[in-house]
Formats: C-alpha cells, sequence, structure tokens
C-alpha cells in the first residue's frame, strides 16, 4: 500500500538521491527501490516495476526516466519536474567545476595519475555491465546474435547506432508475427479521446520551449551552439537502451564526426562522469564545457563563459525529453504494457544494446591501452592489468563503483609518482 507524501518530504529525498545516486543505472534504480517501495512505502512494487519496465523501452538516461515517473506518480508533473531535475542538477553542478579543474591541473602528475587509474575502472565498469546485461537478456539463441551482429555492425561496417536500433526493432516486429502463438490474446486498450488530448498538448508544449530555446541560439549565428543543440536533441531521441546505448553515440560522434573532442578527453569525461553521482549520461555536461572552453563562443573572449554556456546547452537539449517522454507516454503506455507486439521488438532492441555497450568498452580499452593505433610495442600492460584487476573486483568480490574508482584514482596516483 503506498503512503501519501508531501510535496517538500518527496522533494528534500530527490534532492538527497542526487547528490547520493553514484554507480551507474543499475545501482542509482535499486537505491530508488530500496527507499520509494521497501523503507519509505511510497510506491507499490507493482507500480515501481512498471514504471521502469516503461522507461527501459524510451530512449535517454532510464534512471532519470524512472525518477521523472515517480515524481509524476505522487504529485503529477510538478512532481515529475521536481524528481527529475534534482537527480541531475547536484551532477551538473560537480561535473562544470571537475570539468574546470581537468582542464587546468590534469597535465600535472597528480592528476595524470588519478585519471590513469580511474581509466582502468571506468573500462572495467562498462565491460560488467555488458556481461550482467548479456546474462539477464540474451537467453535465446537470436539474442546472442542480435547482440554480435549489432557489435559488428557498429564496429566493422561503421553504422549509425539509430539505424541499428530500428533494424533491430524492425526484425524482432517481424520475427514476432512470423512465430505469434494464434491462441495468444493481444491487449485491446484503445486510447480515451480525452488521454490523447491531453498528451498532444504536452506534446505540443514540448515543442514550443524546444523551439523557443533553440530559435534564440539560432539569433545568435553562432554555428557550435546550434550544432550543439540539433547534436545532443537527435541523440536524446533515437538512443533506446539508456545511458550505456546514449554512450557509443556520442563517442562516435563527438570524436568522428564532429571532431569536438579527442579519443582521450572523451575516455577522460568518462572516468569524471563514473566519480560524480547522477546519470552516467551527464558526460554531455563535460562535453559541453569543453567546447565552450576550447572555442571563442559569441566572440566574447571568455572561456568560462563559453564553457558554462555550451554545458548548459547539451544538457537541456539532453534532458528536454527525457521529461516529455514521461509526461506524454506514461499513462497512454500503461494501456498497452502487455501487448506481445511491443514486448518482442524490445527485446530485440535490448539485445542490440548489449553489443552496442561491448563496442563501448572495446573502443575504449583499445585506444587507451594502445598509443599509437595498435602498435604492439606501446602497449600498456600496467592499465592492462588494472582493467582485469578491476573487473575481477566488481564481478567476483562485488565491489562497489565509488570504492573502485577511489581505490584505483589512488593507485593510479602512486603508480605515476613512483613508476
Amino acid at each position: 500500500m503506498e503512503n501519501k507524501i508531501s510535496l517538500k518530504e518527496s522533494t528534500l529525498y530527490w534532492l538527497k538521491l542526487g547528490f547520493i545516486s553514484f554507480g551507474g543505472p543499475a545501482a542509482q534504480i535499486s537505491m530508488m527501490h530500496d527507499e520509494l517501495v521497501d523503507k519509505k512505502k511510497w510506491i507499490t512494487d507493482k507500480n515501481f516495476f512498471h514504471a521502469l519496465n516503461f522507461t527501459m523501452v524510451l530512449p535517454g538516461p532510464e534512471a532519470q526516466q524512472l525518477a521523472t515517473y515517480m515524481g509524476w506518480l505522487m504529485h503529477g508533473r510538478i512532481g515529475g519536474l521536481i524528481s527529475g531535475t534534482l537527480f541531475i542538477l547536484p551532477s551538473f553542478f560537480i561535473l562544470i567545476l571537475l570539468t574546470y579543474f581537468y582542464i587546468n591541473y590534469s597535465d600535472n602528475i597528480w592528476g595524470e595519475g588519478v585519471l590513469y587509474g580511474i581509466k582502468a575502472a571506468v573500462i572495467a565498469i562498462i565491460f560488467s555491465a555488458s556481461i550482467k546485461i548479456a546474462k539477464k537478456v540474451l537467453k535465446k539463441y537470436y539474442y546472442w546474435l542480435t547482440a554480435i551482429i549489432a557489435f559488428f555492425s557498429i564496429n566493422v561496417l561503421d553504422l549509425n547506432l539509430p539505424f541499428i536500433i530500428i533494424s533491430a526493432g524492425i526484425f524482432g516486429l517481424i520475427f514476432h508475427y512470423i512465430n505469434k502463438d494464434k491462441n495468444t490474446k493481444q491487449l485491446k486498450n484503445p486510447v480515451k479521446k480525452k488521454l490523447f488530448k491531453k498528451s498532444l498538448i504536452t506534446f505540443i508544449k514540448t515543442i514550443l520551449i524546444w523551439s523557443s530555446v533553440f530559435l534564440i541560439i539560432v539569433y545568435s549565428s553562432e554555428n557550435i551552439l546550434i550544432n550543439l543543440s540539433l547534436f545532443f536533441s537527435k541523440a536524446a531521441m533515437v538512443t533506446f537502451g539508456g545511458a550505456y546505448a546514449l554512450l557509443p553515440y556520442v563517442f562516435q560522434n563527438i570524436i568522428e564526426s564532429h571532431g569536438w573532442l579527442t579519443s582521450q578527453q572523451m575516455i577522460d569525461g568518462l572516468a569524471l562522469g563514473e566519480s560524480t553521482p547522477g546519470p552516467l549520461i551527464m558526460i554531455v555536461t563535460y562535453v559541453g564545457f569543453i567546447v565552450g572552453w576550447y572555442n571563442d563562443i559569441l566572440g566574447l573572449g571568455s572561456p568560462l563563459f563559453g564553457a558554462l554556456l555550451c554545458a548548459s546547452i547539451a544538457t537541456f537539449f539532453t534532458f528536454l525529453p527525457s521529461f516529455a517522454f514521461i509526461f506524454i507516454g506514461a499513462p497512454v503506455i500503461e494501456l498497452s504494457k502487455k501487448n506481445k507486439a511491443l514486448e518482442v521488438p524490445l527485446n530485440f532492441i535490448t539485445s542490440a544494446v548489449v553489443g552496442l555497450i561491448a563496442n563501448l568498452g572495446y573502443m575504449l580499452a583499445y585506444n587507451s591501452l594502445w598509443t599509437d593505433n595498435g602498435g604492439t610495442e606501446n602497449f600498456d600492460i600496467h592499465l592492462f592489468i588494472l582493467i582485469v584487476l578491476s573487473l575481477l573486483a566488481i564481478i567476483k568480490a562485488k565491489v562497489g563503483v565509488l570504492p573502485l574508482l577511489l581505490t584505483l584514482g589512488l593507485t593510479g596516483m602512486m603508480m605515476k609518482l613512483y613508476f
């Protein structure tokens, strides 16, 4: 049974969670379930997992969307706005501060050593996430095949992520209709006109908000700001599978298509993102800050102003769709939650995401372990050992993300100082 809760009390909870939500999506979802369902009993177990299933369907960061959904369940849209915003706000400011220090102080031996150690932990965390999800999702041979095809599609064929995800969904839909049981009853839940109208109004409001901010940016005639807005809007709309699915898309396009950051800067950004609370995809704040710092935004000659503006734009356009998806889709999607025609394609999409996450780990490891594009004479054996030990610590010893990052950061610093 759900307990009634005041808006003030729930707001304080979301603010607290924003500061302590280390460990990535899986850990954050676990924290919410432990507190909201088991301890406070604000949400029933059934409602929590129903909301979780919905957010896993959506593109974008699932933990932040789940927080928005929980707030929406308790206090409507105002509750959703508060919970979703407070879930990301602390990490936004923390990442801005860390990125500033990274730009100005990472070239000293202390900062270099800490990032070196954390880099190994980040690569291990991504590989462990891939293994964990694979165990839960790849229960049939055709799901394994989908994951493998996705891995080689982006790694060897260089296909873009949205195409791979959409293709997996279409194949899943075809697979469902070829193999569906004729005796299976399909859920028939027509969307009520009133509900449809409410969702349509929310959709129109979202478009108006997006358009208003974008038109102001266009009016500035600053190409970098325009490109940042369009890129992160697109990324938020097409990257199904949560933060770990969004990262390969961002990584691929930021480095290869736009050339805004180097491979090493992206790896360092992931290290900083893993070291802070909040959604892992808050790395977009780091990306925006770096882009703004090294480009003369609006011709003002102020790196800090440009960095803060670009960081804010990247974050705004990444998370605006997340709020919209919940406020538009939650009431409607709940009506068709047991529809097999939706469930099977989503399983294929999730399988493809496993392959994409594995590819992200491979890309990071390759770019970190070989410093001359694959020359074996420059293979970093010390980093390789740290990655292996980190992976064993996560999988076998069940070491948490924060203790691992602290330990590896200290280890990396000691290695740089004494070796």
